[in-house]
């Protein structure tokens, strides 16, 4: 990248990165209150926890400002390589030795002493490549077989690995998101609908054919048909809410932490806000990630390249998606799956996942402010010399750093 290239970024957006902040600032509070209990009798450290997640939100921030300042044109050229690598790190995550088994699922790769989760990598790598192909082949997308069979392929191969772990909220996360992409990209309705019409009914059967997702939903819809087994998370969860009220029993209060509720500072994160900050704080919560998604989507809008608006729709459709399946299912109005709420549940990978998304959608909208602001010093440039100015040299002062 050239050093006129380097001076024509934009700042991050400020609405973005005050609503990550935010959002962050939310974390750090409730991690510290959560897990200080658990890490005590698990690490006999009260602060380890803790410790960590402030190690590992300035790394976060520091790879979402670092791939904020990569020219867009980057991620269209290495789709295909990023995509490769990601298939690559789901394959290997299945392989005996090198994937690591917690609670049932094979979802993590140990490298040089570091638990990594390849879908981190898979979900901007799969956003990466649908934005490449319909920004690049727009006229193959009214063909069934050369427009959208090549990312129905890359899709199912997806959905298959995560399967394999098993991880089916991140199938159907990644699903969701192609779809969606599909749509603003230009798909034909016709060709959605079909594979709609496909893909509910082999869900259902995935959904069926698992015994522990089928007892998942039934205590979702009645928890407490077994209070103390299936329906004991969800239980708990709402207990946490109803406890909070308007205003939360006070930070530090909270009583569904003390090993009431399992995974309170990771996938159930939402209730203990709920409990110590009442309904106050989730209002809070929600009025952030809607104003950070909101934004997202205004970007999208007002921005002309296929490729880039595909780009940011796919990044914060799966942030959206996320949020929405965590508060959903802490809530009780979805289906109990573990699935962190972006930028506040506490997780290593996940974090930097997300940083990675918010990092893409800031490299559009970093270079995209560049480039407007060179449209704009030319056209005024161009004014000047209309108007027949004698002496081309205020016009070239004014261009110099655009070249």
């Amino acid at each position: 990248m050239s050093s006129s290239a380097v001076k024509q970024l934009s700042p991050p957006d400020p609405i973005l990165t005050a609503c990550v902040l935010g959002l962050l600032s939310f974390s750090i509070l409730m991690v510290y209150s959560t897990s200080i209990s658990v890490a005590e009798v698990r690490y006999n450290d009260p602060f380890r926890i803790i410790g960590h997640w402030l190690v590992y939100i300035p790394v976060g921030l520091v790879i979402m400002w670092g791939l904020s300042r990569i020219e867009v044109t980057w991620w269209r050229a290495i789709a295909l390589p990023v995509l490769a690598v990601a298939i690559l790190t789901m394959i290997a995550v299945l392989i005996p030795g090198l994937g690591r088994e917690i609670n049932g699922a094979q979802r993590w790769l140990s490298l040089f002493g570091l638990t990594l989760q390849p879908v981190e990598l898979l979900k901007p790598a799969v956003v990466i490549y649908m934005a490449y192909y319909m920004g690049s082949f727009p006229d193959r997308l009214h063909s069934f077989s050369s427009g959208l069979a090549p990312m129905l392929v890359v899709l199912m191969v997806s959905l298959t690995l995560l399967l394999l772990q098993p991880d089916f909220g991140s199938a159907v996360l990644i699903s969701t998101v192609s779809f969606c992409m599909w749509f603003v990209g230009g798909v034909p309705i016709r060709h959605l609908l079909l594979l709609l019409s496909t893909f509910i009914p082999v869900a259902l059967v995935a959904l069926v054919a698992a015994p522990y997702r089928m007892q998942r939903l039934t205590s979702f819809l009645e928890p407490w048909a077994d209070p103390y087994g299936s329906g004991y998370q969800l239980i708990q969860s709402m207990i946490a809410f109803g406890s909070g009220g308007l205003f939360g029993t006070g930070l530090g209060q909270g009583v569904q932490k003390l090993f009431y509720l399992p995974e309170v500072f990771t996938d159930f994160i939402s209730a203990s806000i709920g409990e110590e900050l009442g309904l106050v704080g989730i209002v809070m919560l929600i009025a952030l990630f809607t104003l950070m998604l909101g934004r997202g989507i205004w970007l999208a809008i007002h921005n002309q390249d296929m490729f880039s608006r595909l780009l940011i729709v796919g990044c914060m459709v799966i942030l959206g998606t996320a949020f929405i399946i965590n508060l959903g299912a802490a809530m009780g109005l979805l289906p109990t799956k573990g699935m962190p709420m972006p930028f506040v549940s506490y997780g290593g990978s996940a974090l930097i996942g997300e940083c990675v998304l918010l990092g893409l959608v800031l490299s559009v909208q970093r270079h995209q402010g560049g480039n407007k602001r060179q449209q704009k010093v030319a056209r005024r440039a161009e004014k000047k010399i209309r108007k027949g100015q004698t002496s081309t040299a205020p016009v070239d002062k004014e261009l110099e750093h655009l070249f």
